[in-house]
């Protein structure tokens, strides 16, 4: 039996949900601290549930100390996944999509949940962040959402994965020239304007920065039995030659959004401006897993599996630690060229 990832007590979300990735693609066990709760948990038990039963998952993984847990090989088809937490329908998707990816077979994936919390990816931060990363390493992804879930609210996103026969590499190492700069309003329930003027508070804050954006309005669907009170969605999207950026906040009315909400939007997007990776740190720490894949040779591939290499805006500490757990299940080079904070470079290879 091959050693399993250690991957240790509390570890950072980005550790854990790449050793899932690596687990469920290699079948390489997770060593872990118990008892796991919230979203971890519910993100392993959906995992166990792509290929097996999770029932004697949960008993596992309710204990304390250090426990084991082989994860069953996924199989392809309609996976219909309950995740209660916040933050796990994003984890869910950007994990559980490549080991279904590996094996060459449409899949779809039902994830009902919260899908719009506080901190935590919007859809349309998946549809226009993540979703073009995913097809430049050959998986074409179609997200809908069919219910959106505010808080803790039940919602669902259905993501339809069809894969290419193997993953193609990831380059990205200069963004280039900046193109445009949307500013999606995505609102449910009540009176539009709060969401509007929030929108045009992120778009003049842009502008007093230097950068033009243009307003978007779309409707979220919602849920009949839902209260009927106003919450909406802001999402800036930075389009580049060869990259795409993403940030977002929640509101909801009569607490509008004060005007240093959209400040801070217009500040985090700048910051990524101001720096020269192609990709933020949140999508460089995501992307490393389908890197981590593609370098292996998973999947249906001949001949020397190719290398990934891409620049971020900021290492973080998820990124470093990730980087060398994927040595103990894979033949990969993982290297990050740049300190915790700074800028970096990331190439995964196989191994000489």
């Amino acid at each position: 039996m091959r050693s399993p990832l250690q991957v240790g007590d509390q570890p950072a979300q980005a550790v854990l949900d790449g050793a899932i990735g690596l687990g469920l693609a290699t079948g390489v066990p997770l060593r872990l601290g118990g008892p796991l709760q919230g979203a971890d948990l519910s993100l392993i038990l959906a995992a166990v549930k792509l290929g097996g039963d999770c029932d004697a998952a949960r008993e596992l993984l309710s204990r304390s100390g250090e426990v084991e847990l082989a994860l069953p090989h996924p199989r392809a088809g309609v996976h219909v996944l309950d995740l209660p937490h916040p933050s796990a329908i994003a984890r869910a998707l950007w994990t559980l999509s490549w080991p279904l990816a590996l094996l060459g077979k449409p899949s779809e994936l039902r994830l009902r949940g919260p899908n719009h919390s506080d901190g935590m990816p919007t859809f349309h931060d998946l549809r226009l962040g993540w979703a073009p990363f995913a097809s430049q390493f050959g998986l074409k992804i179609g997200l809908e959402l069919t219910q959106a879930g505010f808080g803790t609210e039940e919602g669902e996103i259905v993501a339809t994965l069809d894969p290419a026969p193997a993953l193609t590499p990831l380059r990205a190492v200069h963004r280039g020239l900046l193109r445009q700069v949307t500013v999606v309003a995505a609102v449910c329930g009540g009176r539009h304007e709060a969401a509007q003027e929030a929108a045009e508070r992120v778009v003049r804050a842009l502008r007093r920065r230097g950068v033009i954006a243009e307003v978007e309005r779309v409707p979220l669907p919602l849920a009949a039995s839902s209260p009927a009170r106003n919450r909406w969605a802001i999402t800036a999207t930075a389009e580049f030659e060869h990259s795409v950026v993403t940030v977002s906040a929640l509101g909801q009315a009569p607490a509008l959004v004060a005007p240093e909400e959209g400040d801070r939007l217009a500040e985090r997007l700048s910051r990524f401006l101001g720096r020269r990776g192609a990709l933020d740190a949140g999508t460089a720490e995501r992307l490393l897993l389908p890197s981590f894949l593609c370098a292996g040779g998973l999947g249906a591939r001949a001949g020397t599996p190719p290398s990934c290499h891409y620049t971020t805006s900021e290492v973080t500490s998820g990124l470093l630690e990730l980087a060398t757990l994927a040595r103990q299940a894979l033949p990969v080079r993982a290297v990050v060229d740049g300190a915790e904070g700074e800028e970096g470079v990331v190439v995964v290879a196989p191994q000489a």
